[in-house]
């Protein structure tokens, strides 16, 4: 049995939102305020019976209630604000004791029981809340929230039911049960967790994880039913040390006082005022417990050596988040298998915190056995199953992670909608290769992608080196703008050659994020040979732009594919006469070379040169020594010095950076890079 889907309604961004769980763990990721937290806010809310708010109702949600009810003389039968759906799948193998009030459908096609949430105002809390708005004239939206905010649950009330199922129509439908009560559905599921905002610190007055090993232990205790030989040892040690302690506080005996104690002086004291009758008579006893041993007698050390630790405190913050969730995931797991319904969900939220890249890798490899063995356990013993759910904002969690178990979460306007990852497959459209390449490029290289709200696919190394600078000058160059400056946006920059950035195509409309290509137009010339056999062929090869007649990059020619000819290539010319606005394909652009000053360029060396003729031979022996030039005699034609006289690409690079001043301020950005990071800047 599991919980196979997710489908909210109208809770904070979750407007209109369906989620797709896996069986053992669910991967959801995302950018900041994308919904994340309260996917699992709701579950909480709902599945724990915890207050529900007029806050937690979607914006617009609100709105539409508002303007509904405003007319006192307009006559509505209910009002629902919140809903939440929940569809759990069972089988053959599954137990049918706690499911079987749920079921609609006797049908045995039909193995999916759907529980349904909903908040609303019915008939008559709908006129009394009519009233009132005439009589506190809230005659506003505004003023009509900050009502609702106080008096919500005095309006609104949850109901839940079970809902039929129709396997053929793959719908809801209209049929529902009878209201359900909470202890029915505790028996068939439970959510418990472990939150973002974890109380550790490094504070000398914090010991959160001391209280965790108290807590661990009750439920430890807890789910050991049987006869446990450690807990007599336990009970033995304190009944012993109850008796040493009896003697130390009061005297050697409850009847002489041979052997002082620490109290026996003031023992002695309250004696003498229970006159001759001793009423006064009192003992000070040991409350030492095995229930209270831990309670604020337990502390957290870290070893140092053999002989020597150190208080939890003084660890730093990453290790005390991870120890900390390893105590709680393993209490929490304890707690559920001791009294387990039939579907247990688990969520960790954000387990990053205040941790390394190498100890994120580390965490993520781990939980996920131990999560395996767990379930393995919950379902040999149990008969039950047990989901876990894992929101992350990492990259190194990502990229270490089955990608089969990512959920990617991306914020549309106003609401928010879940893509699968192995959905990407069909934007391939039967191309697997992509795809497996695509997967593990974002492995091995830029899981980031998945948190970025644009991005810049680049050649190479001198695009690499070279682009925070010119992102920088086009910032400076317009600081008057309203627009948010390039460095201050969300922006990842991808080295896979542009040249084969197509690929990766499929992979930015899934994101929905922005994307500028910057790419060479690599220019080649059509020609006639005669092979060995002294038949005649066609080959193209790299030339001056000014004698081109097509171009070799294979993203130029995807992108623009409906201009390719029967040959399979564009014309150079094709491409050369695009307009900017003609670049542009669904948040997609893509630069290569333009004509500027008169000059047609080929590659990024050969349009810097252009039009930085002047920096480069004011630093030409600055260049030569740095390893960027071979040589230099003059600049006489750019794009044979280009080939001929630039050395090290990256070297290249560098050196404009080393002698181009502090803020670039020596040279020129190319046209084709200025005006597509210009493009880029604009929300």
């Amino acid at each position: 049995m599991k919980l196979k889907k997710i489908k909210i309604e109208n809770f904070r961004l979750l407007k209109d939102f369906e989620l797709n769980l896996k069986d053992d763990l669910s991967l959801i990721i995302g950018k900041n305020n994308c919904g994340k937290t309260s996917i699992l806010v709701i579950l909480n809310k709902i599945l724990n019976s915890s207050k529900i708010m007029w806050e937690d109702v979607n914006l617009s949600k609100q709105r539409e209630l508002y303007e509904n009810i405003k007319d006192s003389t307009k006559v509505i039968d209910r009002f629902e604000s919140i809903r939440l759906q929940l569809f759990i799948e069972y089988n053959d193998n599954d137990n049918y004791t706690n499911i079987q009030k749920f079921i609609m459908d006797l049908n045995p096609e039909n193995n999916i029981i759907i529980l349904e949430f909903v908040v609303l105002i019915d008939e008559n809390k709908i006129s009394k809340l009519q009233d009132f708005i005439l009589q506190k004239n809230l005659n506003d939206f505004n003023s009509f929230s900050k009502f609702m905010k106080k008096n919500f649950s005095e309006f609104f009330t949850l109901q839940k039911y079970s809902r039929r199922y129709d396997p053929d129509l793959q719908n809801v439908t209209e049929d529902k049960s009878e209201q359900l009560e909470n202890k029915d559905i505790q028996k068939l599921i439970k959510i418990t967790g472990i939150q973002a905002d974890r109380a550790v610190s490094n504070n000398d007055k914090n010991h959160a994880l001391s209280s965790l090993t108290e807590q661990y232990y009750n439920i430890y205790k807890l789910n050991k039913k049987e006869k446990n030989e450690v807990f007599e040892k336990l009970q033995n040690a304190v009944e012993t040390a109850d008796r040493e302690l009896y003697s130390i506080y009061n005297g050697k005996s409850k009847d002489s006082q041979d052997e002082i104690g620490i109290f026996s002086e003031i023992i002695n004291v309250i004696r003498k005022y229970g006159g001759y009758d001793g009423e006064l008579q009192i003992a000070i006893e040991s409350s030492i417990s095995e229930k209270n041993l831990l309670s604020g007698n337990t502390e957290l050390y870290y070893k140092q050596g053999d002989n020597s630790s150190l208080p939890e405190t003084y660890n730093g913050l990453g290790y005390l988040n991870l120890i900390g969730i390893l105590f709680e995931i393993e209490t929490k797991i304890i707690e559920l298998y001791s009294d387990p319904a039939d579907i247990n969900i688990l969520y960790i939220e954000e387990p990053e915190a205040h941790t390394h890249p190498q100890l994120q890798y580390i965490f993520i490899r781990n939980i996920k056995e131990h999560i395996r063995k767990h379930r393995e356990l919950f379902l040999n013993e149990k008969n039950k199953s047990i989901q876990v759910i894992l929101t992350s904002h990492s990259s190194h969690i990502v990229s270490e992670c089955n990608f089969d178990d990512i959920i990617y979460l991306k914020r549309e306007k106003d609401f928010v909608i879940a893509k699968d990852f192995n959905s990407l497959k069909n934007e391939y459209e039967g191309s697997l290769d992509g795809f497996k390449f695509v997967k593990q490029y974002l492995t091995l290289n830029r899981s980031e992608l998945f948190f970025a709200d644009k991005a810049i696919c680049i050649e190479g190394d001198t695009e690499r080196i070279l682009m925070p600078m010119m992102m920088k000058k086009i910032d400076l160059e317009a600081q008057e703008e309203k627009e948010t400056p390039l460095l201050s946006q969300n922006i990842s920059i991808i080295e896979i050659g542009g040249a084969y950035s197509h690929i990766f195509m499929p992979l930015f409309k899934f994101l929905g994020i922005k994307l500028l290509i910057i790419t060479d137009i690599d220019a080649v010339e059509e020609k006639k040979i005669l092979d060995k056999n002294g038949k005649e062929k066609i080959t193209y090869s790299s030339c001056h732009p000014s004698k081109a007649t097509y171009t070799s990059n294979a993203s130029i020619r995807d992108f623009f594919k409906d201009d390719i000819t029967s040959e399979s290539h564009i014309f150079f010319e094709t491409i050369t006469n695009k307009t900017f606005n003609a670049k542009e394909k669904e948040n997609i652009r893509i630069a290569y070379q333009i004509s500027e000053k008169g000059y047609q360029a080929s590659s990024f060396e050969d349009a810097f040169i252009s039009i930085n003729k002047e920096f480069i031979e004011k630093n030409k022996d600055n260049f030569i020594r740095f390893g960027a030039l071979k040589f230099f005699e003059n600049i006489d034609e750019f794009y044979s010095f280009a080939i001929t006289k630039v050395n090290k690409k990256s070297a290249f690079a560098s050196s404009i950076l080393y002698y181009g001043g502090e803020n670039g301020e020596e040279w020129k950005v190319p046209q084709y890079i200025k005006e597509g990071l210009e493009w880029l800047k604009k929300s």
